[in-house]
């Protein structure tokens, strides 16, 4: 794998993360950014389902954009593939965001029309983008593994 790769590779990770920890806020805005929250007895509001879906695609899409920064750093193409590993796994959790944090159950509330299929998306972009570096790298490492077999006989 050559440095321009896994310089352009973690580049748009980092996009990719930037923009998972990005659409619940300001891409797609989640139900409370847009005012709604749900009413409780007596005057009270509590948060909405989606806002706990919007701080779990914070945290991962900022666990993502630290994996694109350690690709970019990345010497050793087995440490790419091991971190490719390590971005399919939150990938996976980005897709499962909507899951375990159900979004608003009235399907006219904007995170049902935006940040949901959003969140999807880019994760199952992501998932590719995770499966293509793994892909690649160990097709480099043959090759090194095959020049140095030739080397030696």
């Amino acid at each position: 794998m050559k440095n321009s790769t896994t310089t352009g590779a973690g580049s748009a990770v980092i996009a990719l993360g930037a923009l998972i920890a990005l659409t619940p806020r300001f891409l797609f805005s989640v139900c409370e950014y847009n005012g709604i929250f749900m009413q409780m007895g007596m005057g009270k509001t509590a948060h909405m389902p989606c806002y706990f879906t919007a701080r779990g695609a914070y945290i991962v899409g900022i666990l993502i954009a630290l994996i694109g920064i350690t690709i970019v750093l990345a010497k050793a193409r087995e440490t790419v593939r091991l971190l490719s590993v390590v971005l399919a796994g939150a990938a996976i959790a980005v897709v499962l965001l909507p899951v375990v944090f159900p979004i608003c159950p009235n399907p006219d509330d904007p995170c049902n029309h935006g940040a949901q299929p959003m969140l999807i998306v880019l994760g199952i972009i992501t998932f590719m983008v995770a499966g293509w570096l793994a892909i690649s790298s160990r097709n480099s490492a043959r090759e090194i593994k095959a020049s140095r077999d030739d080397a030696t006989s």
